[in-house]
């Protein structure tokens, strides 16, 4: 069995949930948590704005290395930046730290939706999407350089995140690489579920094109047509067959057509 650490140290980027999951894991262990940002900004007695406004980045790393340092013996959850892996320095502190690092690992379009939740908007106006994916890129080796695990966050709550990483530490050694496999799956289900529900509103804007127009529900040559364009696109696919996809455009279409009806009848 792993042995739960003194010192929890959750990495990733900007937007991954690192202070709101630690939170999470320090309410359910009753544990003390720390916000490394915080503690830069106590430490140099000015908010991170004003570092970057008054100084440049070169003076916030090294405060941050600082404040990091401090932090490897801490009793408890520490929430590190997004970009405390930049430095050569911390990526050395984190390797040798005797804190165990979880690495929160979600993807580009998961990470600008809960930036824009969370009200920055001003950060992603300075930076076009193609510089946030670059840099995104380029952050991803180094987290996974010093991480000791990586939990998919995707779809998933805070909650959900947070019970996965506490469940880690009472996994034996055989059982760790599951786990890693389980949160993939779990986020890529919660992935499929999220596309299932948009499609769901596209299905709701037809039904009320086709009512306008006064068109019918049901369009069986389009649905032939569908399957067989996807039979053909994903015929060199050992994980999709032909009987997958009949059976899922099934329960897809008939959900739709079951939709569209509902939504046809309606005033």
């Amino acid at each position: 069995m792993i042995k739960e650490p003194d010192t929890l140290m959750l990495i990733g980027f900007m937007g991954a949930g690192k202070t709101t999951v630690g939170r999470e894991i320090a309410r359910q262990h009753h544990s003390k948590f720390l916000d490394l940002d915080r503690e830069i900004e106590r430490a140099a007695g000015m908010s991170i704005a004003q570092i970057f406004k008054e100084h440049d980045e070169d003076y916030f790393r090294r405060i941050e290395t600082q404040v990091l340092s401090q932090a490897q013996t801490f009793n408890g959850v520490v929430a590190t930046g997004g970009g405390v892996v930049e430095r050569a320095q911390n990526r050395e502190i984190l390797k040798n730290s005797p804190a165990t690092l979880v690495y929160l690992h979600g993807n580009l379009e998961s990470t600008i939706s809960r930036l824009l939740a969370e009200g920055q908007r001003p950060l992603l106006q300075e930076k076009s999407t193609a510089d946030f994916f670059q840099l995104w890129e380029a952050r991803d080796p180094k987290y996974q350089e010093v991480a000791n695990f990586t939990v998919e966050t995707v779809g998933k709550t805070p909650q959900r995140i947070a019970a996965e990483i506490v469940a880690l530490f009472s996994a034996n050694e055989d059982e760790l690489a599951f786990l890693a496999l389980r949160s993939q799956i779990d986020a890529f289900d919660r992935q499929l579920f999220d596309i299932i529900s948009k499609r769901m509103e596209v299905v709701l804007a037809v039904a009320n094109y086709k009512k306008k127009v006064g068109m019918s529900v049901s369009q069986p040559t389009r649905m032939s047509n569908m399957r067989a364009a996807l039979k053909v696109d994903y015929a060199q696919n050992p994980n999709i067959s032909d009987e997958f996809i009949d059976e899922l455009m099934t329960i897809l279409l008939e959900t739709a057509m079951k939709r569209e009806d509902e939504e046809m009848q309606r005033g």
